[in-house]
């Protein structure tokens, strides 16, 4: 189980993936989006979402719409399962694909794109180089990965930094379109 650590949800638990490999977003983390972003009435995506946790927080903190995006059958069961628990149905869509198709082929864009892919996989500048394709002018997009797996200049060349903050070994990074 984890906790929801903001929000008008705070408190409430939600179900963790029956999967060893699933890494969580720390609490500290997702204490520390809810202080440096406005989620308010937002549209969001929550790509490679685990568990949800993160897009959770983002609904509890007020977004308007959250997409949860994950390969796993594993990870999409168990969202759906948090989600139904809270309540929140109504404000969710729930994508079962890999993440980088889906960043390549979705229609729409979001006003604020979290992804936190699995470390040491090789696919954290796969999905930096494709995001663009989902943000608007004035979008922000928010990378959780290992200092190790940080994107190269010329993979995100369609994007500029706006803030980093460092968390130990894990880096969150924030992205406006360039």
């Amino acid at each position: 189980m984890l906790k929801i650590e903001t929000g008008e949800l705070k408190g409430r638990t939600v179900d963790t993936v029956p999967d060893p490999r699933t890494r969580y977003t720390s609490a500290i983390i997702r204490r520390s989006l809810a202080n440096m972003v406005d989620f308010e009435g937002k549209t969001c995506l929550d790509v490679c979402a685990g568990s949800g946790i993160v897009g959770v927080e983002m609904l509890s903190n007020g977004a308007r719409h959250v997409t949860f995006v994950d390969v796993s059958g594993l990870s999409i069961s168990t969202i759906k399962r948090n989600i139904k628990k809270l309540g929140l149905e109504e404000k969710v869509d729930i994508k079962r694909i890999d993440a980088r198709r889906f960043l390549e082929s979705y229609a729409g864009v979001f006003d604020i794109i979290y992804s936190d892919p699995p470390y040491e996989l090789g696919i954290v500048n796969e999905i930096a180089s494709r995001v663009h394709n989902v943000m608007a002018d004035n979008s922000i997009f928010i990378l959780q990965c290992s200092k190790r797996e940080k994107p190269s200049e010329s993979v995100i060349e369609k994007l500029r930094v706006v803030k980093e903050k460092d968390y130990g070994d894990t880096l969150l990074i924030f992205f406006k379109k360039a």
